[in-house]
């Protein structure tokens, strides 16, 4: 299977993702590309060869030159622009991570770590039927048919950051994490009824915890009424209401009537860096 990542000039992000999953996913073909390309940044070989990954043979290359076939996921990285287009219908997801670009080798240390922080949503990603999307969104108006299909409250909405899955452009699923200082309160992982079983959840869960782990959170934890068996797969643990972070009370979620009785569940950040 084979992944392509992109970025407009194919000289940083890019690379330095290309330069991770290869080291990362050797079972996997992995590609980088842009649409505007110009030459691999000399911090970015830099970056990764602190990290033990030789880059110094990496070229800059045009997207419209890499083969569609047998592309089975697509991830863009740009944060400020838009990034390449790649017309063939295959799965997508989008990471905008800032350009380090014009900064000194910490800004491409800073953009390595974070990409890093990522990798683990490739996997789960590549289980999605093909042609769905996972972007972060802000229109929170959109999801509120499909939390209440779900029975699931959409009181605090506004406190997550989102991700919205599409399949052939329709909404199918969601997940937010809420931030309280450094601990999150994952909410809102909902898939549409029609659509279940296609592993659309896991692909959720796994884009929030990778962002999480880009946002150095120490801790997300959750409340769930009956999905305690498919968190639990991925690495969740039951806790302790009162064992949870104490800067989570601040969330409208604990202080829903139908939370109440939720099962509390917690997983480390920390742990997630070591599986």
């Amino acid at each position: 299977m084979s992944v392509l990542f992109l970025c407009v000039a194919n000289s940083a992000r890019s690379q330095l993702a290309e330069g991770l999953a290869r080291a990362r996913f050797p079972e996997l073909r992995i590609h980088s590309a842009g649409s505007r390309p110009t030459k691999v940044n000399p911090l970015a070989i830099e970056a990764l060869r602190e990290v033990g990954i030789d880059a110094s043979a990496h070229t800059s290359k045009l997207v419209d030159d890499i083969e569609p076939e047998g592309v089975e996921l697509v991830v863009t990285l740009c944060a400020e622009e838009v990034c390449p287009a790649f017309l063939r219908p295959v799965r997508r997801l989008h990471w905008p991570i800032p350009d380090p670009a014009g900064g000194d080798l910490a800004a491409f240390r800073t953009a390595l770590a974070r990409i890093a922080a990522r990798l683990d949503a490739l996997e789960p990603a590549l289980a999605l039927p093909p042609r769905t999307s996972l972007m972060p969104t802000d229109d929170r108006a959109e999801l509120a048919p499909l939390l209440a299909a779900c029975e699931l409250p959409d009181d605090g909405l506004a406190d997550a950051h989102l991700v919205v899955a599409r399949l052939d452009g329709e909404l199918v699923g969601c997940a937010g994490i809420e931030v309280w200082g450094t601990h999150g309160l994952l909410r809102s992982v909902a898939v549409a009824p029609a659509r279940r079983h296609q592993h659309i959840g896991e692909a959720l869960v796994a884009d929030r915890l990778g962002w999480a782990r880009a946002e150095r959170l120490a801790t997300v934890s959750l409340l769930t009424t009956g999905a305690s068996l498919f968190f639990g797969r991925l690495g969740f643990r039951p806790a302790a209401r009162d064992a949870l972070p104490p800067e989570l009370a601040r969330s409208t979620q604990l202080a829903l009537g139908c939370c109440a009785s939720a099962t509390a569940m917690t997983i480390s950040c920390t742990q997630l860096e070591a599986s």
